[in-house]
């Protein structure tokens, strides 16, 4: 008998929902528990530049994981915020 998978990716998958967990769950925490008021220094350190996702971070297997990145969510707010901060 044939066995049926439904994600040949299973591990990728269980990476991308762990690292949207992180983001939403830190970047929520900073923009809202303090108004936002350190999300410049906690962005950079998900993923975040002035240059948009870093490639090969927690933001970029975050967005992966999504797809489609709703506008007004944690991912776009923490990518404005870290688009809007300068770049020492």
């Amino acid at each position: 008998m044939r066995e049926f998978r439904t994600h040949t990716n299973e591990p990728q998958i269980a990476m991308g929902l762990l690292a949207a967990i992180a983001v939403n769950a830190i970047g929520g925490a900073v923009i809202y528990g303090t108004g936002g008021l350190g999300a410049a220094w906690v962005a950079p350190m998900l993923g975040f530049s002035s240059g948009g996702i870093v490639a090969g971070s927690t933001a970029a297997a975050a967005q992966a994981y999504y797809g489609n990145v709703a506008a007004g969510s944690i991912v776009s707010q923490l990518t404005a915020i870290a688009m809007a901060s300068p770049t020492p």
